[in-house]
Protein backbone atom coordinates (compact mmCIF):
# COMPACT_ATOMS: atom_id res chain seq x y z
CA UNK A 1 0.00 0.00 0.00
CA UNK A 2 1.06 3.00 -0.63
CA UNK A 3 2.33 5.78 1.69
CA UNK A 4 0.24 8.51 2.66
CA UNK A 5 0.72 12.45 1.10
CA UNK A 6 -1.99 14.30 2.65
CA UNK A 7 -0.43 17.81 1.95
CA UNK A 8 0.76 16.65 -1.70
CA UNK A 9 -2.41 14.69 -2.25
CA UNK A 10 -4.62 17.80 -1.09
CA UNK A 11 -2.91 20.22 -3.55
CA UNK A 12 -2.99 17.77 -6.38
CA UNK A 13 -6.90 18.00 -6.01
CA UNK A 14 -6.75 21.81 -5.84
CA UNK A 15 -4.75 21.94 -9.22
CA UNK A 16 -7.83 19.84 -11.22
CA UNK A 17 -10.15 21.82 -9.67
CA UNK A 18 -9.18 24.12 -12.90
CA UNK A 19 -10.40 27.14 -11.20
CA UNK A 20 -9.07 30.65 -11.77
CA UNK A 21 -7.07 32.00 -9.42
CA UNK A 22 -7.67 35.51 -8.36
CA UNK A 23 -5.31 35.52 -5.44
CA UNK A 24 -1.39 34.98 -4.37
CA UNK A 25 0.81 33.52 -5.46
CA UNK A 26 1.40 35.39 -8.64
CA UNK A 27 2.44 33.04 -10.96
CA UNK A 28 -1.19 31.71 -10.81
CA UNK A 29 0.09 28.12 -10.67
CA UNK A 30 1.48 28.51 -13.95
CA UNK A 31 5.35 27.71 -14.37
CA UNK A 32 7.61 30.13 -16.84
CA UNK A 33 9.01 28.30 -20.03
CA UNK A 34 12.11 29.99 -19.22
CA UNK A 35 12.00 28.31 -15.48
CA UNK A 36 11.66 24.51 -15.97
CA UNK A 37 10.30 23.25 -13.49
CA UNK A 38 9.91 19.91 -14.28
CA UNK A 39 13.93 19.79 -13.17
CA UNK A 40 13.25 21.58 -9.63
CA UNK A 41 15.05 18.68 -7.88
CA UNK A 42 18.03 18.88 -10.17
CA UNK A 43 18.71 22.78 -9.61
CA UNK A 44 17.58 22.68 -5.53
CA UNK A 45 21.31 23.41 -4.13
CA UNK A 46 23.25 24.53 -1.36
CA UNK A 47 25.94 27.11 -0.60
CA UNK A 48 28.77 25.90 -2.60
CA UNK A 49 31.79 27.89 -4.67
CA UNK A 50 29.43 27.36 -7.85
CA UNK A 51 25.93 28.90 -6.47
CA UNK A 52 26.97 31.47 -3.95
CA UNK A 53 26.01 32.11 -0.64
CA UNK A 54 23.25 34.38 0.14
CA UNK A 55 24.33 35.94 3.46
CA UNK A 56 27.80 36.89 2.16
CA UNK A 57 27.18 38.83 -1.12
CA UNK A 58 28.90 36.85 -3.66
CA UNK A 59 27.99 35.97 -7.25
CA UNK A 60 26.00 34.49 -8.46
CA UNK A 61 23.65 35.53 -5.59
CA UNK A 62 24.64 39.36 -5.52
CA UNK A 63 24.73 39.77 -9.48
CA UNK A 64 20.89 38.35 -9.62
CA UNK A 65 20.26 40.85 -6.53
CA UNK A 66 22.35 43.76 -8.27
CA UNK A 67 20.09 42.86 -11.46
CA UNK A 68 16.82 43.53 -9.37
CA UNK A 69 17.93 46.38 -7.65
CA UNK A 70 18.42 48.44 -11.25
CA UNK A 71 15.38 47.00 -12.47
CA UNK A 72 12.96 49.29 -9.53
CA UNK A 73 15.60 51.60 -9.17
CA UNK A 74 16.84 50.69 -5.43
CA UNK A 75 20.60 51.03 -4.40
CA UNK A 76 20.77 47.69 -2.97
CA UNK A 77 18.44 44.46 -3.09
CA UNK A 78 18.56 41.19 -0.77
CA UNK A 79 16.92 38.51 -1.45
CA UNK A 80 14.45 36.80 1.55
CA UNK A 81 13.46 33.11 1.43
CA UNK A 82 11.34 33.60 4.75
CA UNK A 83 9.07 36.37 2.86
CA UNK A 84 8.26 40.07 3.65
CA UNK A 85 8.27 39.16 7.39
CA UNK A 86 11.75 38.72 7.25
CA UNK A 87 12.59 42.20 5.45
CA UNK A 88 10.15 43.73 8.18
CA UNK A 89 12.43 42.54 11.28
CA UNK A 90 15.75 43.35 9.46
CA UNK A 91 14.66 46.65 8.44
CA UNK A 92 13.92 47.46 11.54
CA UNK A 93 16.24 45.67 13.52
CA UNK A 94 18.73 48.43 11.64
CA UNK A 95 16.74 51.03 11.78
CA UNK A 96 15.26 51.49 15.13
CA UNK A 97 17.78 51.10 18.14
CA UNK A 98 16.43 48.61 20.88
CA UNK A 99 13.99 49.75 23.36
CA UNK A 100 13.09 53.14 21.07
CA UNK A 101 10.08 54.09 19.67
CA UNK A 102 8.73 53.86 16.15
CA UNK A 103 5.81 55.76 14.60
CA UNK A 104 3.43 53.19 12.34
CA UNK A 105 0.03 53.30 10.81
CA UNK A 106 -2.21 51.37 12.40
CA UNK A 107 -3.39 49.14 9.53
CA UNK A 108 0.40 47.72 9.66
CA UNK A 109 0.23 44.05 8.97
CA UNK A 110 0.88 41.87 12.01
CA UNK A 111 4.70 40.24 11.11
CA UNK A 112 5.67 44.71 12.18
CA UNK A 113 4.41 43.55 16.01
CA UNK A 114 5.83 40.46 16.34
CA UNK A 115 9.10 42.55 15.33
CA UNK A 116 8.44 44.94 18.08
CA UNK A 117 7.86 42.15 20.32
CA UNK A 118 11.66 40.77 19.17
CA UNK A 119 13.30 43.76 19.00
CA UNK A 120 11.54 45.61 21.92
CA UNK A 121 10.37 48.34 20.38
CA UNK A 122 7.23 50.72 21.48
CA UNK A 123 4.88 51.54 19.01
CA UNK A 124 3.53 55.32 18.47
CA UNK A 125 0.40 54.96 16.03
CA UNK A 126 -0.75 57.13 13.13
CA UNK A 127 -4.92 55.96 12.99
CA UNK A 128 -5.01 55.97 9.25
CA UNK A 129 -8.64 57.60 8.15
CA UNK A 130 -11.58 55.86 6.41
CA UNK A 131 -13.13 56.12 2.91
CA UNK A 132 -17.14 56.00 2.40
CA UNK A 133 -18.93 54.46 1.71
CA UNK A 134 -16.51 51.76 1.03
CA UNK A 135 -15.07 52.12 4.44
CA UNK A 136 -11.63 50.65 3.95
CA UNK A 137 -8.53 52.00 5.62
CA UNK A 138 -7.40 55.06 3.85
CA UNK A 139 -3.86 56.02 2.63
CA UNK A 140 -1.62 58.20 5.27
CA UNK A 141 -1.19 61.88 3.91
CA UNK A 142 2.29 63.52 4.89
CA UNK A 143 0.69 65.93 6.81
CA UNK A 144 -0.26 63.04 9.14
CA UNK A 145 3.00 62.00 9.43
CA UNK A 146 4.65 65.21 9.95
CA UNK A 147 2.24 66.09 12.56
CA UNK A 148 3.26 63.20 14.64
CA UNK A 149 6.67 63.83 14.07
CA UNK A 150 5.89 67.16 15.91
CA UNK A 151 4.44 65.46 18.60
CA UNK A 152 7.04 62.39 18.97
CA UNK A 153 10.62 63.60 18.87
CA UNK A 154 11.89 60.43 20.41
CA UNK A 155 10.35 58.35 17.21
CA UNK A 156 13.95 56.39 15.69
CA UNK A 157 12.14 55.66 12.38
CA UNK A 158 8.57 55.57 10.45
CA UNK A 159 6.86 52.40 9.10
CA UNK A 160 3.70 52.56 6.62
CA UNK A 161 2.18 50.01 4.69
CA UNK A 162 1.74 51.17 0.96
CA UNK A 163 0.07 49.50 -0.97
CA UNK A 164 -2.38 48.47 1.37
CA UNK A 165 -4.64 45.03 1.18
CA UNK A 166 -7.28 46.98 -0.58
CA UNK A 167 -4.53 47.99 -3.39
CA UNK A 168 -4.49 52.01 -2.03
CA UNK A 169 -1.26 53.91 -2.30
CA UNK A 170 0.12 56.53 -0.08
CA UNK A 171 2.59 59.50 -1.35
CA UNK A 172 5.28 57.96 -0.65
CA UNK A 173 7.32 61.12 -2.31
CA UNK A 174 5.75 63.70 -0.06
CA UNK A 175 6.33 61.37 3.04
CA UNK A 176 9.66 60.49 2.35
CA UNK A 177 10.77 64.22 1.84
CA UNK A 178 9.06 64.83 5.37
CA UNK A 179 10.87 61.41 7.66
CA UNK A 180 14.09 63.38 5.62
CA UNK A 181 13.74 66.80 7.09
CA UNK A 182 12.79 65.01 10.82
CA UNK A 183 16.24 62.67 9.67
CA UNK A 184 14.06 59.47 10.96
CA UNK A 185 14.28 56.42 8.41
CA UNK A 186 11.61 55.60 6.02
CA UNK A 187 10.49 51.76 6.25
CA UNK A 188 7.81 50.64 3.69
CA UNK A 189 5.82 47.55 3.96
CA UNK A 190 5.15 47.05 0.00
CA UNK A 191 4.36 43.55 0.28
CA UNK A 192 1.55 43.98 -2.21
CA UNK A 193 3.50 46.36 -4.32
CA UNK A 194 6.57 44.22 -5.71
CA UNK A 195 4.71 44.61 -9.19
CA UNK A 196 4.55 48.51 -8.99
CA UNK A 197 8.01 49.27 -10.74
CA UNK A 198 7.03 47.08 -14.06
CA UNK A 199 3.95 49.14 -15.05
CA UNK A 200 4.36 52.93 -16.73
CA UNK A 201 4.38 55.80 -14.11
CA UNK A 202 4.72 54.20 -10.75
CA UNK A 203 8.03 53.35 -8.96
CA UNK A 204 9.21 51.46 -5.83
CA UNK A 205 9.34 53.45 -2.46
CA UNK A 206 12.77 53.34 -2.57
CA UNK A 207 12.96 54.95 -5.89
CA UNK A 208 10.31 57.37 -4.49
CA UNK A 209 12.99 58.36 -1.47
CA UNK A 210 12.14 55.75 1.20
CA UNK A 211 15.21 54.17 3.38
CA UNK A 212 14.16 50.78 3.35
CA UNK A 213 10.81 48.71 1.50
CA UNK A 214 9.99 45.02 1.47
CA UNK A 215 8.34 43.52 -1.18
CA UNK A 216 7.03 39.75 -1.35
CA UNK A 217 7.71 38.61 -5.39
CA UNK A 218 5.51 35.72 -4.20
CA UNK A 219 2.48 37.69 -4.22
CA UNK A 220 2.55 39.29 -7.51
CA UNK A 221 5.05 38.48 -9.21
CA UNK A 222 6.09 34.76 -11.38
CA UNK A 223 7.73 33.73 -8.70
CA UNK A 224 7.45 30.92 -5.80
CA UNK A 225 6.18 31.46 -2.33
CA UNK A 226 7.94 33.02 0.13
CA UNK A 227 10.57 34.78 -1.96
CA UNK A 228 10.08 38.29 -1.10
CA UNK A 229 13.06 41.46 -1.47
CA UNK A 230 14.24 43.72 0.96
CA UNK A 231 15.53 47.40 -0.92
CA UNK A 232 17.80 49.83 0.17
CA UNK A 233 18.83 53.08 -0.51
CA UNK A 234 22.65 52.68 0.14
CA UNK A 235 22.72 54.13 3.97
CA UNK A 236 23.34 51.31 5.46
CA UNK A 237 26.09 49.17 4.42
CA UNK A 238 24.83 45.96 2.38
CA UNK A 239 26.85 43.99 5.12
CA UNK A 240 25.10 45.12 7.56
CA UNK A 241 22.17 44.17 6.14
CA UNK A 242 22.77 40.64 5.43
CA UNK A 243 24.28 40.13 8.94
CA UNK A 244 20.58 41.52 10.73
CA UNK A 245 18.80 39.40 7.63
CA UNK A 246 20.54 36.04 8.49
CA UNK A 247 19.41 36.88 12.24
CA UNK A 248 16.09 36.55 11.06
CA UNK A 249 15.92 33.79 8.32
CA UNK A 250 17.35 30.01 7.65
CA UNK A 251 20.46 29.40 7.35
CA UNK A 252 19.67 27.05 4.11
CA UNK A 253 17.90 29.75 2.00
CA UNK A 254 15.98 27.91 -0.87
CA UNK A 255 17.80 28.30 -4.11
CA UNK A 256 14.60 27.38 -5.77
CA UNK A 257 12.94 30.21 -4.47
CA UNK A 258 15.79 32.90 -5.09
CA UNK A 259 16.02 31.37 -8.81
CA UNK A 260 12.40 32.15 -9.20
CA UNK A 261 12.73 35.33 -8.61
CA UNK A 262 15.73 36.07 -11.14
CA UNK A 263 13.99 34.51 -13.32
CA UNK A 264 10.43 36.40 -13.08
CA UNK A 265 12.44 39.78 -13.31
CA UNK A 266 13.79 38.52 -16.67
CA UNK A 267 10.76 37.55 -17.42
CA UNK A 268 8.33 40.89 -16.41
CA UNK A 269 11.52 43.04 -18.75
CA UNK A 270 11.17 41.26 -21.26
CA UNK A 271 7.71 40.16 -21.66
CA UNK A 272 5.66 40.65 -18.15
CA UNK A 273 5.70 44.12 -18.69
CA UNK A 274 3.69 44.45 -21.77
CA UNK A 275 1.35 41.88 -20.33
CA UNK A 276 0.85 43.56 -17.27
CA UNK A 277 0.20 47.10 -18.43
CA UNK A 278 -3.06 44.84 -20.81
CA UNK A 279 -4.22 43.70 -17.25
CA UNK A 280 -4.17 47.23 -15.64
CA UNK A 281 -6.18 48.34 -18.75
CA UNK A 282 -8.48 45.74 -17.96
CA UNK A 283 -8.94 46.28 -14.61
CA UNK A 284 -9.29 49.96 -15.83
CA UNK A 285 -12.11 49.44 -17.84
CA UNK A 286 -13.80 46.58 -15.75
CA UNK A 287 -13.99 49.14 -12.54
CA UNK A 288 -15.60 51.71 -14.93
CA UNK A 289 -18.38 48.95 -16.27
CA UNK A 290 -19.69 48.19 -13.12
CA UNK A 291 -19.78 51.01 -11.43
CA UNK A 292 -21.86 52.37 -14.50
CA UNK A 293 -24.52 49.44 -13.85
CA UNK A 294 -24.48 51.36 -10.36
CA UNK A 295 -25.09 47.32 -8.39
CA UNK A 296 -21.67 47.21 -6.95
CA UNK A 297 -18.81 49.97 -6.40
CA UNK A 298 -15.33 49.10 -7.50
CA UNK A 299 -12.18 51.13 -5.93
CA UNK A 300 -11.09 53.27 -8.76
CA UNK A 301 -9.21 56.35 -8.77
CA UNK A 302 -11.85 58.72 -9.75
CA UNK A 303 -13.41 58.77 -6.57
CA UNK A 304 -10.29 60.59 -5.26
CA UNK A 305 -7.77 57.64 -4.46
CA UNK A 306 -4.75 56.49 -5.70
CA UNK A 307 -4.82 52.81 -6.61
CA UNK A 308 -2.86 50.23 -7.87
CA UNK A 309 -4.19 49.68 -11.18
CA UNK A 310 -4.36 45.85 -10.90
CA UNK A 311 -6.30 45.32 -7.72
CA UNK A 312 -9.88 44.98 -8.08
CA UNK A 313 -11.62 46.08 -4.83
CA UNK A 314 -15.26 45.56 -4.98
CA UNK A 315 -17.83 46.63 -2.63
CA UNK A 316 -20.88 44.50 -2.23
CA UNK A 317 -22.85 46.00 0.91
CA UNK A 318 -25.28 48.38 -1.39
CA UNK A 319 -26.58 45.33 -3.10
CA UNK A 320 -27.45 43.47 -0.11
CA UNK A 321 -24.54 41.05 -1.07
CA UNK A 322 -22.18 40.44 1.73
CA UNK A 323 -18.55 39.99 0.44
CA UNK A 324 -18.56 36.69 1.58
CA UNK A 325 -21.45 35.86 -0.17
CA UNK A 326 -19.76 37.07 -3.31
CA UNK A 327 -16.68 35.24 -2.93
CA UNK A 328 -18.55 32.17 -2.02
CA UNK A 329 -21.08 32.76 -5.56
CA UNK A 330 -17.61 33.68 -7.41
CA UNK A 331 -16.38 30.24 -6.60
CA UNK A 332 -18.86 28.01 -6.53
CA UNK A 333 -20.61 29.14 -10.02
CA UNK A 334 -18.26 30.60 -12.04
CA UNK A 335 -14.82 28.68 -10.61
CA UNK A 336 -13.53 31.93 -9.74
CA UNK A 337 -11.15 32.29 -5.96
CA UNK A 338 -10.43 35.50 -4.94
CA UNK A 339 -7.92 36.53 -2.72
CA UNK A 340 -10.36 37.57 -0.06
CA UNK A 341 -13.57 38.64 1.33
CA UNK A 342 -14.57 40.40 4.50
CA UNK A 343 -18.44 41.50 5.47
CA UNK A 344 -18.47 44.48 2.49
CA UNK A 345 -15.99 43.53 0.23
CA UNK A 346 -13.77 41.16 -2.04
CA UNK A 347 -10.78 41.39 -3.42
CA UNK A 348 -9.23 39.84 -6.56
CA UNK A 349 -5.54 40.30 -7.99
CA UNK A 350 -4.53 40.48 -11.14
CA UNK A 351 -0.94 39.83 -12.72
CA UNK A 352 0.83 39.56 -15.63
CA UNK A 353 0.20 35.62 -15.68
CA UNK A 354 -3.50 35.70 -16.50
CA UNK A 355 -4.61 34.98 -19.91
CA UNK A 356 -7.38 36.76 -22.29
CA UNK A 357 -9.68 33.72 -21.22
CA UNK A 358 -9.12 34.54 -17.40
CA UNK A 359 -10.14 38.01 -18.10
CA UNK A 360 -13.75 37.44 -20.27
CA UNK A 361 -14.57 34.71 -17.62
CA UNK A 362 -14.09 37.15 -14.71
CA UNK A 363 -16.06 40.12 -16.87
CA UNK A 364 -18.88 37.57 -17.09
CA UNK A 365 -18.74 36.05 -13.49
CA UNK A 366 -19.03 39.89 -11.98
CA UNK A 367 -22.06 40.19 -14.67
CA UNK A 368 -23.50 36.86 -13.00
CA UNK A 369 -22.79 38.21 -9.78
CA UNK A 370 -24.78 41.02 -10.19
CA UNK A 371 -27.95 38.97 -11.17
CA UNK A 372 -27.46 37.69 -7.32
CA UNK A 373 -27.93 40.86 -5.93
CA UNK A 374 -30.82 41.25 -3.46
CA UNK A 375 -32.69 44.46 -2.99
CA UNK A 376 -30.82 47.47 -2.45
CA UNK A 377 -29.98 48.65 1.50
CA UNK A 378 -27.82 51.09 3.39
CA UNK A 379 -24.52 49.70 3.61
CA UNK A 380 -23.71 48.74 7.31
CA UNK A 381 -19.73 49.16 6.55
CA UNK A 382 -17.11 47.97 8.82
CA UNK A 383 -16.68 49.92 12.26
CA UNK A 384 -13.34 52.46 12.36
CA UNK A 385 -10.39 51.75 13.70
CA UNK A 386 -10.71 51.40 17.91
CA UNK A 387 -8.55 53.04 19.57
CA UNK A 388 -6.03 50.84 21.37
CA UNK A 389 -5.51 50.89 24.99
CA UNK A 390 -2.10 49.27 25.23
CA UNK A 391 -1.44 47.85 29.34
CA UNK A 392 2.34 46.48 28.07
CA UNK A 393 4.84 46.66 25.47
CA UNK A 394 5.08 44.25 22.94
CA UNK A 395 7.96 42.50 24.33
CA UNK A 396 6.15 42.37 27.87
CA UNK A 397 3.56 40.72 26.40
CA UNK A 398 4.34 38.42 24.11
CA UNK A 399 6.62 36.64 26.87
CA UNK A 400 4.04 36.86 29.75
CA UNK A 401 2.50 34.08 30.96
CA UNK A 402 -0.69 33.23 29.36
CA UNK A 403 -4.18 31.43 29.66
CA UNK A 404 -7.13 30.26 27.24
CA UNK A 405 -10.35 31.99 27.05
CA UNK A 406 -12.77 31.61 24.45
CA UNK A 407 -12.78 35.19 22.68
CA UNK A 408 -16.19 36.44 23.66
CA UNK A 409 -15.62 35.83 27.21
CA UNK A 410 -12.13 37.84 27.20
CA UNK A 411 -13.54 41.31 27.19
CA UNK A 412 -11.82 43.64 30.07
CA UNK A 413 -8.34 40.85 29.43
CA UNK A 414 -5.16 41.64 27.25
CA UNK A 415 -4.51 39.79 24.44
CA UNK A 416 -1.45 37.67 24.50
CA UNK A 417 -1.69 37.45 20.79
CA UNK A 418 -3.19 39.12 17.48
CA UNK A 419 -6.13 39.21 17.18
CA UNK A 420 -6.20 39.19 13.02
CA UNK A 421 -8.70 37.77 10.43
CA UNK A 422 -6.54 36.96 8.27
CA UNK A 423 -5.97 38.14 5.45
CA UNK A 424 -5.30 40.72 6.07
CA UNK A 425 -3.78 40.40 8.88
CA UNK A 426 -4.28 43.44 10.51
CA UNK A 427 -4.86 43.15 13.84
CA UNK A 428 -7.90 43.85 15.49
CA UNK A 429 -6.26 43.96 18.93
CA UNK A 430 -2.56 43.32 18.93
CA UNK A 431 -0.98 41.61 21.54
CA UNK A 432 -0.55 43.54 25.05
CA UNK A 433 -3.93 45.58 23.96
CA UNK A 434 -6.90 45.20 26.12
CA UNK A 435 -10.07 43.76 24.68
CA UNK A 436 -13.07 45.51 24.50
CA UNK A 437 -16.61 45.06 24.12
CA UNK A 438 -16.10 47.36 21.04
CA UNK A 439 -13.37 44.88 19.08
CA UNK A 440 -15.58 42.21 19.81
CA UNK A 441 -18.88 43.88 17.75
CA UNK A 442 -16.22 44.52 15.07
CA UNK A 443 -14.74 40.70 15.06
CA UNK A 444 -18.53 39.49 15.20
CA UNK A 445 -19.20 41.14 12.18
CA UNK A 446 -16.39 40.15 10.29
CA UNK A 447 -17.65 36.82 10.67
CA UNK A 448 -14.97 36.27 13.16
CA UNK A 449 -15.45 32.88 15.60
CA UNK A 450 -16.04 34.34 19.13
CA UNK A 451 -15.90 30.47 20.50
CA UNK A 452 -12.00 30.23 19.32
CA UNK A 453 -10.00 29.75 21.65
CA UNK A 454 -7.40 33.08 22.22
CA UNK A 455 -4.42 33.82 24.40
CA UNK A 456 -4.59 36.41 26.91
CA UNK A 457 -2.43 37.42 29.83
CA UNK A 458 -2.41 35.86 33.19
CA UNK A 459 -4.80 37.88 36.14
Amino acid sequence: MAQETPLYSALLRETKKNKIRMHMPGHKGRPLQEFDFTEAFAIDYTELAATGNLYQGIPPISDAQALMAQAVGANQCLFLTCGSTQGIMTALAIAAPVGSTILLDRGCHQSVWNAMAHLDLLPQYVYPGRLKPWEISAPLNFWQVEAALQQNPQVSCVLITSPTYYGVLSDIEAIAKVTQEYRVPLIVDEAHGAHLPYLNGYQSAVAQGATFAVASAHKTLPALTPGAMLFSNGCYPAKEIRQKAAMFGTSSPSYLVMASMDVGRAYLQEKGEKQYEVVACFVYDLRGEINSRGIFVALQDAQGLHLDPTRLTINTSISGLTGYDAAKVLEDEAGIVCEMADQDNIVLIFTCMDQAKDLQAIRKAIRMLEKNAKKKKPPIGPLAFLPSIRELTPRQAAYSPKEYLTLKDAAGKIAGEHISPYPPGIPVVACGEKITVEHLAYLQQQNFDLDQEIAVLKS
